[in-house]
């Protein structure tokens, strides 16, 4: 079956029942994510599990570990390098900061020697703490306690959501092969896009016993490291820390064998990701998060949702990604005017985010948003026969992303407030005044100059 049939499908069979839960008091040219979501009757998936900045101790395995009598010392207990390699990923977690040059001398003749080495861990461990250096121990018990919950089929890759993914795939790069960039630029384009890969959380390589004998070498390697090391090194601060980071990457050897398709620094950001609700790209890898941000019971809207996810995160490889291969004049202005759009959404919004919430060098994000939803109406617009069919398509993909919080407008990490940067992408839809009969005055009304100043840039009609 055509994708394009079963998206459209998707998006019109809730139609009757969704659109009555709209509170029509609220206008859509107002504050459309409001419009959409005052009535949200999803229940997001009330599962329990260990949460990621829980203190828990590390269950001691009913194993019999050997020791001579001999110790080693904490500099040597675990090479370095893989000290580093995690160091840094856990960081990646927090920062979004990532280094492949842990001690700055990957490109150099002067290697550092091992003291200037542990040197340097010890400096960069300071900067991790408790809850940082817990958090992949507490994934392994969350991803257990939800695959225990959930009960899915053991599957490698869940069939249905991977043609999801190639056909999106399919959609950017078909939209590329319509742009008057060069042949080079198309062709480095839907390299990235081509050669991207999806991991789906709990779909995709879920089966438990792994994560049960992934958490069982944790708690080894973990204890079988303890034992090796002297009294007075225990009492060092960072020990703890290197104990850890010793079981993370021993841990992390056994889902590299299991689970080989993914670079192994993106499948420790999937397996500490799987319990959150985002999605995120790393290392051209796509993490989407389905169960724990949906609604399975509304499975329209849970689809709805995981289409736009998965859409932003392959419009990534166009914006920022491929930036180096437009027009800079182009992408420039694109960013600006998200900015723009996105502020004045904020500051105007009847509930307003906290002050100095506005973060311009996120907003690239928000060019995304608008980028994605753009390709998924289009490809409901295909797909339609009436302007009824396509305001249901519009509002069950902002149906299926309402926050669920206790506040409108809260900060996110890496990102502007949701809601704002959502009724930018629906306010710069070309059709959304006409089928809404916004006018000027109105807060969601774009004015057609305006908006098309993102025109080239988020129809893909690029300049060399």
């Amino acid at each position: 079956m055509k994708f394009g049939f079963i998206f459209i499908i998707v998006l019109t069979t809730v139609s009757q029942s969704f659109h009555k839960s709209i509170d029509i008091s609220k206008s859509p040219c107002n504050d459309f994510y409001d419009y959409v979501c005052a009535k949200d009757t999803r229940s997001i998936s009330n599962l329990t599990f260990t949460k990621m900045n829980q203190e828990l101790e590390i269950l001691k395995p009913n194993v019999t570990i050997e020791n001579n009598g001999t110790f080693i010392a904490l500099d040597k207990i675990v090479k370095l390098t893989r000290v580093m390699k995690w160091c840094t990923e856990i960081e990646v977690l927090f920062t979004g900061v990532f280094t492949v040059d842990y001690f700055g001398d990957l490109h150099s003749e002067n290697k550092m020697i091992h003291s200037e080495r542990y040197t340097a861990v010890v400096s960069r461990l300071k900067e991790i703490n408790t809850t940082m250096a817990n958090i992949f121990y507490n994934a392994l018990h969350a991803n257990t306690e939800i695959l225990q919950q959930m009960e899915i089929p053991i599957s490698s890759k869940n069939k249905f959501l991977h043609h999801l993914f190639n056909t999106l795939k399919t959609n950017a790069i078909n939209e590329l092969e319509t742009t008057t960039i060069s042949e080079a630029a198309k062709k480095s384009m839907k390299k990235g896009i081509e050669m991207s890969k999806v991991y789906f959380a709990f779909y995709d390589f879920n089966n438990i016993t792994v994560y049960k004998e992934a958490k069982l070498v944790y708690e080894t390697e973990y204890y079988r490291l303890k034992k090796w090391l002297s009294p007075k090194d225990l009492t060092n601060p960072i020990a703890e820390k290197i104990l850890r980071l010793g079981a993370i990457d021993a841990s992390m050897t056994l889902f590299a064998k299991t689970i080989s398709e993914y670079d192994i620094r993106f499948l420790f950001q999937a397996i500490v990701a799987n319990p959150a609700n985002d999605g995120f790209q790393y290392l051209n890898n796509n993490h989407i998060t389905v169960i724990t941000r949906n609604d399975l019971n509304q499975p329209e809207k849970a689809i709805a949702d995981t289409i736009f996810v998965t859409t932003h995160e392959i419009m990534h490889r166009v914006y920022p990604y491929g930036n180096f291969l437009m027009n800079s004049n182009v992408t420039t202005a694109a960013l600006q005017c998200a900015r723009r759009e996105v502020q004045m959404l904020g500051d105007t919004d009847a509930v307003k985010p906290i002050s100095g919430w506005f973060n311009k060098d996120v907003a690239h994000e928000d060019v995304v948003n608008i980028m994605a939803m753009r390709m998924i109406m289009k490809m409901a617009t295909i797909k339609s026969t009436n302007e009824k069919q396509l305001k249901e398509a519009l509002e069950t993909i902002v149906g299926g992303l309402c926050k669920q919080s206790e506040r409108k407008n809260e900060l996110i990490p890496h990102h502007n407030p949701l809601e704002t940067s959502l009724n930018c992408a629906v306010r710069q839809y070309p059709l959304f005044k006409t089928l809404y009969g916004c006018r000027i005055g109105d807060r969601m009304f774009a004015k057609h100059n305006f908006a098309s100043r993102l025109e080239m840039m988020l129809k893909l009609k690029i300049m060399q």
